[in-house]
């Protein structure tokens, strides 16, 4: 029991929260924000995650080795070494992302904190006002905005690294199925943009009138019922709007999730036939374009996510400024 309380009580003291009194003035640019509340916490989720970067290539060159080397040449103790290995990097690669993702949300929640007593308190920001506007931020958005504090800079950091690492094994081990293979994120890198911007535009639209229907109700007015119905029919029609890029932008990226894969096993398969290169090869870049198309997804996710919260971020730093 003590030893359990010396591991937590090292692991609060290596990766504190966010704590401290909120802002006076929140700054114009989110990741300003992001720098003034939690640079310390940013700081050392980002070493935390550079610590995962070389365990996310061992299985895909352990998965080569036991093929290539340990099954194709019946050595029976290599291949329990190797999988000896494998474990261990499971294991090690799994403790510390679980460790990091922890500490990724007690950020978040700190963040969290930070804005809802920002909101509260009247000194600092407007007393009279809209009372639908100020419970929408401490009910919901302040809770999207203190999400996304906390991965805002080691979760692209961690996404980034891992496709970039894997996309260097794939292009050092056998570069032509590696440009085959990489070649399929392009239509994400350039259609992805173009819909987020529309997609922005209609989250900004709907937080307003999310905002506008609050304030509605709140006010003891029976006439308020019809501009209520309008509202909510504005809100839902946004919603669905919303759902269109959405899901369109999601069968894009399964459809190249599964290119990339066919295209391994069609050149791979080539080039085994030629001769010029082995099965254990095409094995691990299966494995590894899975293990790297995850996160370029979540890359792209976070683009949308960044791009959103940007829009939020100015929704709640107005509010919160009025009559400062």
């Amino acid at each position: 029991m003590a030893s359990h309380s010396t591991i937590a009580d090292i692991y609060l003291t290596a990766l504190p929260s966010v704590r401290g009194k909120p802002l006076r003035e929140m700054p114009r640019h989110l990741y300003t924000y992001v720098w003034k509340v939690s640079r310390t916490q940013q700081i050392r989720l980002c070493l935390l995650t550079v610590l995962i970067f070389p365990l996310s290539l061992a299985p895909l060159e352990l998965q080569r080795r036991i093929v290539d080397d340990a099954i194709k040449n019946g050595l029976t103790e290599l291949l329990w070494m190797l999988g000896g290995l494998y474990f261990l990097s499971l294991i090690l690669h799994g403790g510390l992302k679980y460790a990091r993702n922890i500490y990724q949300n007690r950020v978040s929640e700190g963040v969290i904190r930070l804005l809802r007593r920002r909101v509260v308190r009247h000194d600092e920001m407007q007393a009279d006002a809209d009372a639908g506007t100020r419970q929408s931020i401490i009910a919901s958005e302040a809770e999207l905005l203190g999400a996304f504090v906390g991965e805002s800079v080691s979760f692209p950091f961690l996404q980034a690294g891992i496709v970039i690492s894997i996309a260097g094994y794939m292009l050092i081990v056998e570069p032509v199925m590696a440009v085959i293979a990489i070649g399929f994120f392009a239509p994400s890198l350039l259609i992805v943009p173009f819909i987020q911007k529309k997609v922005n535009a209609l989250a900004e639209e709907r937080t307003t009138e999310a905002r506008k229907l609050g304030d509605n109700v709140l006010e003891e007015d029976g006439d308020n019922i019809e501009k209520s119905e309008s509202l909510i029919e504005n809100i839902y029609g946004i919603r669905i709007r919303i759902f269109y890029y959405k899901y369109f932008m999601k069968f894009l990226n399964n459809l190249i999730g599964h290119l990339g894969p066919l295209s391994i096993l069609m050149v791979g398969g080539f080039l085994v036939i030629q001769g010029e290169t082995e099965i254990g090869t095409i094995v691990a870049f299966i494995s590894g374009y899975e293990r790297m198309i995850n996160p370029a997804r979540d890359l792209l996710n976070f683009y949308r996510r960044l791009s959103a919260m940007r829009v939020q971020y100015r929704l709640v730093r107005d509010a919160a400024s009025e009559g400062s």
